[in-house]
């Protein structure tokens, strides 16, 4: 069939994808809402910052730690990740860098990202108090707050926005002064 243009109107329904795809590209998504990429240097700072304020060797409960510090910051961060994607998901679908994110792009509906959100934050929080300590919480929570109530809204209005973002990223680090604390 022609239309009025000369273009051939193609009037055969598109299959639906398998369910493995769909699943994958809805695991895709939720993946991108926590920013992976920023994570990881999260957790590489988190993870230096705690070999760098442990003892020369670690060993023992110091190694469980090493390990559910930096899982415990990974979850508060992801959480961190989406939140921000909700909250921005207005300004994210006017610039063409953030458009296609995954509330802009319609992929993920935005009560679902900030319910991921909140549930990624509130299981790092709740996993760092019980698994690591009340201050590595705190610390966690602040860090939360800053990157959400100081960072977010101030990067659309002013360039020293940086400095407000500086204080949340060098936190994670700091869990371990409350190891430390905690041990003597």
């Amino acid at each position: 069939m022609t239309g009025g243009s000369g273009m051939v109107l193609d009037l055969m329904p598109v299959p639906p994808k398998p369910v493995a795809a769909r699943f994958f590209a809805v695991l895709a998504d939720f993946w991108a809402l926590t920013m992976p990429e920023i994570n990881l240097l999260v957790l590489v700072a988190t993870f230096m910052g705690f070999c760098l304020g442990s003892p020369a060797q670690i060993k023992g409960p110091q190694l469980l730690l090493l390990t559910q510090t930096p899982l415990g910051t990974l979850l508060v961060a992801s959480g961190a990740g989406a939140l921000n994607q909700y909250f921005e998901r207005g300004f994210d679908a006017q610039m063409k860098r953030t458009a296609r994110r995954p509330i802009p792009g319609g992929e993920v509906k935005p009560w679902l990202a900030l319910g991921f959100g909140i549930l990624l934050a509130l299981a790092g929080v709740i996993y760092l108090a019980v698994a690591v300590n009340e201050f590595a919480a705190f610390l966690a929570v602040a860090t939360l707050a800053g990157c959400l109530c100081a960072y977010t809204p101030l990067k659309r209005i002013t360039a020293p926005c940086t400095l407000a973002g500086d204080v949340p990223g060098a936190m994670p680090p700091l869990y371990r002064v409350g190891l430390r604390r905690q041990e003597t």
